[in-house]
């Protein structure tokens, strides 16, 4: 029976509910969404700390700049790094006055030594940065000889340090080279001398049927020591013989020997007028 006022009721539907946070799906797909990206392998292991604090590269770096400063180093104090080779003189030191140096007592036995004019000096000596020389001519006359004009005998020693270059290699061919200045008057004849130095070579000319002039050159190490004798006749009217070639040359060598062992002695501490250091 029906009750006057009341509303009618809806029919319920069966296992109707009203929708709940539960019931809304777990995953919902993002068109936007990137891909996602599948692991890489796995990285080394990071290195340990080096000890004493610091990455270990820079103790390496360090190591390489000590030994690389210790080697230039080594090549400054050994003479390496310029690669130049120091010159050796076979213990043969500098003299600056070879007039006082060179020793002429075989030939003073024979000859006076006339004394230069002040004006005029005998020698001088030179210091360079590549080559020290020192030299000294003299003018020597017969013993006892009267004449107004005597003939004339010269007698010059020059030494020559090379601190820059080595002469050996060029020191026999510097003496060859007399050979080509040959002509029909003047002519050379280079013969090797034993007994001094490294080398020796003992240089004869002859000026026609005369003995012009004789060179006796001795290289020791990079030192190199001339001495050379020459003689000019008399007068017109007088006629003057030369000494003969073996006794010119035993002078030579008995006073270049004397010099050789001069020069091995520290230099005089009194430097002439002539010396330009002076």
């Amino acid at each position: 029976m029906a009750i006057s006022g009341a509303q009618p009721q809806q029919p319920q539907q069966p296992h109707s509910q009203q929708p709940t946070a539960s019931a809304m799906p777990a995953y919902q797909f993002n068109p936007y969404a990137q891909p996602p990206v599948p692991p890489g392998p796995p990285g080394p292991p990071p290195a340990p700390p080096a000890r004493g604090g610091g990455p270990r590269w820079l103790w390496a770096l360090g190591g390489v700049v000590l030994a690389s400063v210790t080697w230039v180093v080594t090549l400054m104090a050994t003479g390496a790094l310029d690669n130049e080779p120091s010159p050796d003189f076979r213990g043969h030191q500098f003299h600056h006055d070879m007039c006082e140096t060179a020793k002429l007592d075989a030939f003073k036995k024979q000859y006076e030594v006339r004394e230069p004019d002040s004006d005029n000096p005998d020698g001088y000596s030179s210091q360079q940065e590549g080559i020290d020389v020192s030299t000294c001519s003299r003018t020597l006359t017969q013993r006892g000889e009267t004449s107004s004009t005597p003939p004339t005998t010269y007698v010059t020693t020059r030494a020559e340090w090379h601190k820059k270059s080595d002469p050996t290699g060029e020191f026999a061919s510097s003496q060859r080279i007399w050979e080509d200045q040959e002509t029909g008057q003047y002519k050379y004849e280079i013969t090797p001398v034993k007994g001094f130095g490294d080398e020796a070579y003992l240089i004869e000319e002859q000026r026609g049927d005369t003995l012009g002039s004789l060179k006796l050159h001795v290289r020791a190490g990079w030192m190199t020591y001339e001495m050379s004798w020459s003689w000019f006749g008399g007068g017109v009217d007088e006629h003057y013989e030369p000494p003969s070639a073996s006794e010119v040359t035993g002078w030579m060598k008995e006073d270049t020997r004397a010099t050789l062992e001069a020069l091995k002695q520290p230099d005089s501490s009194k430097a002439p007028g002539r010396d330009p250091s002076a």
